[in-house]
């Protein structure tokens, strides 16, 4: 009896156990992440994107831009005179003429794209390759209505372009949000035209940030996962606020077709530059005349730096700001007016963005310790010629006069075509390479012109010498600045 007694207190005591914990299982269950309670994953996938989307939709347009381009030429015109005038190939002749003349008629090429309107009155964003060269352009609007579209001004750097139709409404708009603030894992929307479909959306998240993906653009792109497709170019990337955070622009693709890896210009960027475009018609960056380079630890470790940072100047244009300022190859530019450059390729952004005709401050680090120079800004100019052309005087004998560090080396002095100037380039030219030598190793090449070492002009075989005693002395590595062909090339020896 006392044991039965004691089986029902165990098991009251497990029912109530059991009913406290369904009361507990029935309460809404949150997650704390960092201090913030936020909604399950199940209860934010239930809530949907419904009615954000609803709200975006009328923003976003779809883009169909045409140009007239010819037909290749189907006979060769030199025919005609070459068949024999005889009235036997009389009738022959006329269907060649024929021929040739429909040949010179034009055909209509047609792009698809996207575009989101920022402005009740019918400014539009777009991308520069959905409408460029085109000879008409019609957008399309949610709920229908069709428009001609003007271009107000294009921008092939960022693959930019703006566009205005005219309404007699008022026309729903889309904001720029700011990108710096996007993170990964947050949620996007992209709408667009793919394949001509009309307004689609998809849903993903940011994958990564600052994507530098070598197409020639100077910007560095937002990844998602969400489907972006062809025709989805220049339409909007919104985040969870309905704030435009990017422009899609570009996909990666083995098949042409959605692998979840596309990319969007970030709306930071972006922002700037359609401003430019609806207020002067055309985008001006500031310039300074110099190709630059990232700065690598052995760069750093050879130059006495304590870190790798700042942009390693590669070149220099001639007569160009930097150059009438002092800054010189190999110089590595640490500070650009009040922005530190960590590193390179924040120099190009700080620049481009920087008033034109102002002069600022650059700190760079020369021969060990740093140097303040002034350079005045100057609006960018076309570098088509900036690269440096062939040697005009070529020596055909060239007799090495020392070898040193696997090198076999020969006094030289040429003339360098570099745009309308020349340039004299006086050094030491690499006759013979040791395959088994370090400076082999760092890829330097016979036809190599060392200018410098350790950021010091070397014009023969004697300073050169000179510079390895001393790197030899202080326990140094020896850091060499050659020019090769269009280019300057830098390698990091030991020296001994």
């Amino acid at each position: 009896m006392k044991k039965l007694s004691i089986f029902l207190i165990l098991a009251l005591i497990q029912s109530n156990q059991v009913l406290a914990q369904d009361k507990e299982d029935k309460k809404p269950k949150t997650e704390k992440i960092s201090a913030v309670e936020v909604s399950s994953p199940k209860q934010l996938a239930t809530s949907g994107f419904a009615d954000i989307v609803e709200d975006l939709l009328p923003t976003v347009v779809n883009i169909s831009a045409s140009q007239e381009i010819g037909y290749g030429p189907t006979v060769d015109p030199t025919l005609l005179a070459e068949l024999p005038k005889t009235p036997a190939f009389d009738d022959f002749k006329k269907q060649l003429e024929r021929q040739i003349g429909s040949d010179q008629k034009k055909k209509k090429s047609i792009s698809i794209g996207s575009g989101f309107i920022i402005s009740k009155d019918g400014f539009i964003v777009t991308n520069n390759h959905v409408i460029d060269d085109a000879n008409e352009i019609n957008v399309s609007i949610y709920g229908g209505g069709k428009y001609k579209a003007k271009v107000i001004g294009t921008d092939k750097k960022t693959d930019l372009a703006l566009l205005k139709i005219n309404s007699d409404k008022e026309l729903k708009f889309a904001k720029f949000g700011d990108s710096n603030k996007a993170r990964i894992g947050d949620w996007v929307v992209v709408i667009g035209n793919p394949y001509g479909l009309g307004g689609s959306v998809s849903v993903g998240i940011i994958s990564a940030r600052s994507r530098d993906i070598n197409n020639g653009q100077s910007e560095e792109f937002i990844q998602t996962d969400a489907a972006i497709n062809k025709g989805n170019s220049g339409g909007p990337m919104f985040n969870m606020r309905g704030e435009v955070v990017g422009i899609s622009s570009a996909i990666f693709s083995p098949s042409g077709g959605n692998v979840g890896i596309g990319f969007a210009t970030p709306s930071s960027s972006a922002a700037q530059i359609i401003k430019q475009l609806r207020d002067q018609g055309e985008v001006t960056r500031g310039w300074i005349g110099i190709s630059v380079q990232e700065v690598s630890d052995e760069v750093a470790e050879a130059m006495k730096m304590k870190k790798a940072q700042g942009a390693f100047v590669n070149d220099i244009t001639k007569d160009g700001p930097a150059d009438k300022a002092g800054i010189m190859p190999t110089d590595i530019i640490l500070k650009f007016g009040d922005v530190e450059i960590s590193e390179m390729k924040i120099l190009p952004k700080t620049v481009s963005t920087y008033p034109i005709n102002e002069t600022v401050k650059v700190v760079v680090w020369r021969k060990e310790k740093e140097k303040t120079l002034k350079v005045r800004v100057e609006k960018m100019r076309d570098e088509k010629n900036k690269k440096s052309e062939k040697i005009l005087e070529k020596q055909q004998s060239i007799k090495p006069v020392g070898q040193m560090l696997g090198l076999s080396l020969a006094e030289i002095k040429s003339k360098v075509k570099q745009g309308k100037n020349e340039v004299n380039i006086e050094g030491l030219i690499i006759t013979e390479i040791s395959p088994k030598s370090e400076a082999a190793e760092k890829g330097m090449i016979v036809g190599d012109v060392i200018i410098s070492a350790n950021q010091t002009p070397v014009k023969s075989i004697d300073d050169l010498k000179s510079i390895i005693d001393e790197s030899l002395k202080s326990n140094k590595k020896l850091f060499l600045f050659a020019k090769r062909g269009e280019a300057n090339y830098s390698a990091v020896l030991n020296a001994k």
